[in-house]
């Protein structure tokens, strides 16, 4: 089972490693607006769930397993966002935060 926090963390890793596939620790922390002792313990935990490859003063890199995670997460927020806008005729400015939050159900017990 993977955590709110965890799946946020998945998520914000994703979005930076998307380009170069690695990212510092200090870049994660300044993006999630959390200090970097905190973001060292989350990736430590990460790692020892395989979805992070972690090495003290190395940059971060995402699993396969990490990187399929991050994207489901990813997919779920969206596809939210959309039946939100199409089917409950909500505006794309107010389903965001919706989204955020459902995006963190877990479906596969339903």
């Amino acid at each position: 089972m993977i955590s709110q926090t965890e799946e946020n963390y998945l998520k914000a890793l994703f979005a930076l490693t998307s380009t170069k596939g690695e990212a510092s620790v200090n870049e994660l922390s300044k993006l999630l607006d959390i200090k970097m002792p905190t973001v060292n313990g989350m990736m430590k935990r990460l790692s020892e769930k395989d979805f992070v490859i972690y090495e003290s003063y190395k940059p971060l890199k995402l699993t396969e397993k990490g990187k399929k995670e991050a994207s489901l997460i990813i997919r779920k927020h969206r596809l939210t966002e959309m039946y939100l806008v199409e089917k409950m005729g909500f505006g794309w400015e107010e389903v965001h935060n919706i989204a955020e939050q459902i995006e963190h159900i877990n479906l596969r017990h339903f």
